[in-house]
């Protein structure tokens, strides 16, 4: 994963989404230096038994039917955390739409997990290792300890106040889960921030969610039909389930539509997939004759080579990058305009920071995904978008930080970034960042960049020779 990192840039990082199929699966974790994972069990098998390989099975237990459970959720580098109980300790569960099945690290604090066997995971760049299965112990969402029927009136009637929408007559409840299966990958450092990854197989399950970011809420319900009057108004669009992940069709130029995973465990608004970008470019060039063109090599702001994620396995090729400016990106009726977005090796994705413009509301009956823009953001009638429209305005991604041989490395930089203009190349090894040595990417990790401030790099060339750089990392 990358995050959001001054100077129109990003800070690559570890983070969640373990990808889990029964047929070859290349599904990747977030973005960028983040372990990209799937799994394939067509082929390959080994020494492995076939009590030894566990198959994709969402049915995993619930406390209870006919709920309305809403939870308090935490926002932190785009990521929805969500607070879980598991035997009177709180821990907190990364929710991404991403991950087929949930994903435990190795080296974390959940107690009684079970194993189950293990998978063949082939992570993003198609590198391939055996994975373990675990079952992790009951765990209840929104935990308070022992509460009584009155508090959970109290939770549904303060809930109501804040979504009249709401029109479920049953209280929110405390929902324990059950039987709930997950891979077991390495701790990355960066995933200090939560515990697990809770993948899409929740609502696999036959659950239906809404996710308000502005007011920090998930709710979840099994009753069919609870947000139907929302999803009449809003906008929405039909998914189809691929890998067990959902995946919709989105329009980033004229008269050309893009198959992009719905990932909430990517921080970035979108992400094209390389190989569709060169499809678009050149059905686009073969119509320019008949003035039918969308214009495309006109979004294209420039171009870089480099190493951009890194799979769970090892980082990906060297590939071209393409930095795009795009017009606007429709979902259905509603365009998002001056979009900022990259290409890359793995499928296109629609990420986390769509719910900085509204709620998300995932029906798995109907497998409908409905946006409905946040009230602040009042849709406009904007020009070329034929409706309603929103300005994204986001920054231009500039350079990725990778991990190589244990060091921190720029992976990718564009030519056009101020970090470039300063001096840093791709290939550069940090050495020092403010006299302080950087001896591993987790150093690089754990530095703490203030916002607003230079930063002094000291960095070494693919030529060995020592520089210094001055740059804003966060701004």
């Amino acid at each position: 994963m990358i995050t959001r990192c001054g100077f129109k840039g990003f800070l690559a990082r570890f983070s969640p989404p373990f990808r889990l199929g029964l047929v070859a699966a290349f599904l990747s974790l977030p973005l960028w230096c983040g372990a990209g994972w799937g799994s394939s069990l067509g082929q390959g098998w080994g020494s492995l038994s076939a009590q030894q390989l566990h198959r994709y099975n969402p049915n995993f237990g619930l406390s209870a039917e006919n709920f309305c459970d809403t939870i308090s959720i935490d926002v932190e580098d785009d990521l929805i955390l969500v607070p879980v109980q598991i035997n009177n300790m709180v821990y907190r569960f990364c929710l991404d739409t991403g991950s087929s099945q949930g994903m435990v690290y190795a080296n974390s604090n959940i107690p009684d997990l079970v194993p189950l066997g293990n998978i063949i995971s082939r992570d993003a760049n198609n590198h391939v290792d055996t994975v373990q299965v675990i079952q992790l112990p009951p765990f209840t969402l929104n935990p308070s300890l022992n509460p009584s029927p009155l508090d959970a009136k109290r939770r549904f009637r303060s809930v109501a106040e804040k979504e009249p929408s709401l029109n479920s007559s049953q209280p929110s409840q405390e929902l324990t889960v059950s039987g709930y299966v997950a891979s077991l990958m390495p701790r990355h450092s960066i995933s200090d921030k939560y515990d697990a990854i809770i993948g899409f197989d929740l609502f696999n399950r036959g659950i239906c969610a809404k996710i308000d970011k502005q007011r920090g809420l998930l709710i979840l319900t099994d009753e069919k039909k609870l947000f139907r009057a929302e999803e009449k108004v809003g906008y929405t669009l039909r998914y189809k389930l691929k890998w067990f992940v959902p995946y919709l069709y989105v329009s980033p130029f004229v008269r050309h539509t893009d198959e992009a995973l719905f990932d909430t465990g990517a921080p970035l608004f979108y992400t094209m997939s390389r190989e569709s970008f060169d499809q678009h470019l050149a059905s686009d060039l073969a119509n320019l004759h008949k003035n039918l063109g969308a214009g495309i090599e006109r979004q294209v702001e420039g171009r870089a080579e480099g190493h951009l994620t890194l799979g769970g396995f090892g980082l990906e090729k060297k590939d071209e990058v393409v930095f795009l400016h795009l017009d606007r990106l429709k979902w259905g009726d509603f365009a998002f305009t001056d979009l900022h977005t990259i290409t890359t090796q793995g499928a296109s994705k629609i990420g986390a920071k769509l719910l900085d413009f509204g709620t998300v509301i995932i029906n798995p009956f109907r497998k409908h995904i409905t946006f409905q823009p946040y009230p602040n953001e009042v849709p406009s009638s904007g020009e070329g978008s034929g409706g309603s429209s929103v300005r994204v305005g986001n920054k231009q991604f500039s350079v990725a930080f990778v991990p190589y041989k244990g060091q921190a490395v720029v992976g990718l930089i564009w030519e056009g970034s101020p970090p470039y203009k300063s001096g840093m190349r791709q290939g550069d090894v940090i050495l020092q960042i403010d006299q302080r040595p950087i001896n591993s990417f987790a150093d690089f990790q754990r530095f703490g960049f203030i916002k607003g401030e230079r930063h002094r790099f000291r960095l070494r060339d693919q030529q060995g020779v020592e520089k210094i750089v001055e740059c804003i990392i966060k701004e």
